[in-house]
């Protein structure tokens, strides 16, 4: 979305005559030398004056001066909602942040930071290779028209620089360095005086797709500042999973219908879906420069005021850093059915993890994990792994780690690859206290309804092969792999690890042995208040995350422990 331009400046000349005017400090100078050097004064002084005087920007980019509207991948209906100076937010009342002494760029950035709700856009919008047809050695016949998608762009704005991907750039030059607390400040938009969320919802043939989408924005304490992206992923004759209920011209007071154009819908085709991570990537590019960003399943229902309690959880971490994420506790006896309160006592917290599969398609896969009630009060709890049925951070977290696009046929080994990317990025996992949403599993009442949606393993046989080639991939980069396995390295500056620590140090911490891919027992019983007493207290003073250069903590196995003494004394 960002472009530049250069004018050609041109002069001529004028005779000379004979009378010869006194010397010039000019003299001698090209007359196109001289012109730029006026035209830079000029800008100088107007920009000097304009950060003085706080005068606004004129011509504010033009990414933010198109009308809003709703995509559908299907039919390409592009229906007008409303204009981007309409959403301009005069109530805004927080303080700027100035992103460096003398950047003439912080009145753009404050124009971006206050536009609210930008939807995806017909101009967003480019072309790539479906990534299951890409990595498919055998399976079923796919048209030319297939082997291409149209998907939105990343977000993006020169605000933040120039050329491609700016934002990540700006953010710690790609992953190269940390983020400072002005870069982060300077990302995320404000509606009415709050820190606007953005939600995606990746959807495949689930019923509970409208449903969930009308529980996040009915029981918001605050729905107006909440951006919803759905990826709907259904056949031509399902019904409209992700729609609501019922009609807005039949019941117009559901809150999917008073917020509908907060609702940034994208439809894919049943049988061009290749799993949660690729529907995931799908929504990562629908992020439009909301302050949070919030993922969740599809088969969700959240307690009233979900948005205010969880804001409150989140910043009582004091850490820009944190990632609220954890598996969901299921909903049944969890919600007061009059009061719509969450009444569940306990919440899981995640520490529970091992290798399982074979040959290339071995994993990292996190199992069922423990809940009960927090032993710590009044924050979340650190714990070392993140979890894809809910996350919750600053906005940040998707512009510096999106899901990656060359991932087809992944569903265990998703939550690995992006919690050891989020943790070489600088991010920290932790458990909130209070749970805000539930989980309808399969189980109990539920199992009838749950067990007949169909998933996307009904599409394998069209993409044979890509699975270990995805899976090849996603452990090459994350270092978890056979080393002498060649993978596709395609774009991997962008999905693949930061520079602000090393896998080594995760493994290293939580007792992960990838030579021997064995996993130390019992990695729950230091998760909690052990884990808060070792790790917390190396929090950075500037609140960007903890310092893990100042741990040399590695845990290890009361087996290990004693395995390890004996040795010890033998020698």
């Amino acid at each position: 979305m960002t472009g530049s331009s250069k004018k050609t400046m041109t002069g001529s000349s004028k005779k000379q005559t004979n009378r010869r005017p006194p010397p010039s400090p000019l003299a001698g100078m090209n007359h196109q030398v001289v012109s730029a050097l006026v035209i830079l004064l000029f800008l100088y002084t107007f920009v000097s004056f304009g950060a003085v005087w706080r005068i606004p920007v004129p011509n504010i980019e033009t990414e933010y001066k198109r009308h809003l509207f709703i995509h559908d991948h299907n039919n390409a209906e592009n229906i007008v909602v409303n204009s981007v100076e309409e959403n301009l937010d005069p109530e805004n009342k927080h303080q700027p942040v100035v992103v460096q002494e003398g950047d003439n760029r912080q009145h753009e950035i404050d124009a971006v930071r206050h536009t609210f709700p930008l939807m995806v856009d017909k101009n967003d919008m480019e072309e790539i290779l479906h990534p299951g047809i890409l990595y498919a050695l055998t399976g079923g016949r796919h048209s030319e028209e297939n082997k291409r998608m149209m998907v939105p762009k990343f977000w993006d704005s020169s605000a933040y620089g120039h050329g491609p991907d700016a934002a990540r750039g700006y953010l710690g030059n790609n992953g190269e360095r940390l983020i400072t607390p002005a870069e982060a400040a300077n990302v995320g938009s404000w509606y009415q005086g709050k820190e606007t969320i953005y939600i995606s919802v990746a959807s495949y043939r689930d019923p509970e797709c409208g449903p969930t989408v009308e529980s996040i924005l009915a029981r918001a304490k605050y729905p107006e500042r909440i951006r919803v992206a759905v990826i709907a992923q259904q056949t031509k004759d399902d019904p409209q999973f992700c729609a609501p209920e019922q009609s807005c011209d039949t019941n117009p007071e559901q809150a999917y219908c008073k917020y509908i154009n907060q609702v940034d819908t994208y439809h894919v085709e049943a049988q061009l879906s290749v799993g949660p991570v690729f529907a995931r990537h799908l929504a990562h590019r629908m992020y439009r420069g909301e302050y949070f960003a919030m993922q969740v399943d599809s088969h969700i229902r959240f307690v009233q005021d979900w948005d205010d309690d969880l804001l409150w959880q989140w910043k009582s971490a004091k850490n820009e850093m944190a990632v609220l994420t954890t598996y969901l506790s299921d909903i049944i006896g969890s919600i007061d059915p009059i009061t719509n309160k969450g009444k569940h006592p306990g919440r899981p917290i995640m520490c529970k993890s091992d290798y399982e599969g074979r040959g290339k398609t071995k994993h990292l896969r996190h199992g069922q994990q423990p809940e009960g009630p927090p032993g710590i009060k009044g924050q979340p709890t650190l714990h070392p792994f993140w979890a894809a049925g809910f996350s919750f951070a600053r906005a940040h977290f998707v512009i510096q780690v999106p899901y990656d696009q060359y991932l087809p046929m992944i569903f265990q080994g998703e939550e690995i690859s992006m919690g050891l990317r989020g943790f070489t990025y600088g991010y920290d996992y932790y458990a909130a206290e209070r749970s805000v949403c539930f989980h309808m599993y399969a189980i109990k009442e539920n199992k009838e309804k749950r067990k007949h949606v169909k998933l996307f393993w009904e599409n394998a046989n069209n993409y044979g092969g890509a699975e270990v080639q995805a899976m090849k991939r996603l452990n090459g980069i994350i270092a978890m792999g056979d080393p002498g396995d060649h993978y596709d390295h395609t774009d991997e500056q962008k999905y693949g690890l930061g520079k602000i620590r090393t896998t080594k140090k995760f493994f290293d911490t939580f007792g992960i042995h990838t030579d021997t891919q064995i996993v130390e027992e019992g990695l729950c019983s230091f998760v909690g208040k052990p884990m808060m007493k070792e790790i917390q207290p190396h929090l950075r003073n500037n609140k960007m995350g903890i310092d893990y250069d100042e741990i040399d903590f590695q845990y290890l196995s009361a087996a290990t422990k004693k395995k390890r003494e004996a040795l010890a004394g033998n020698v």
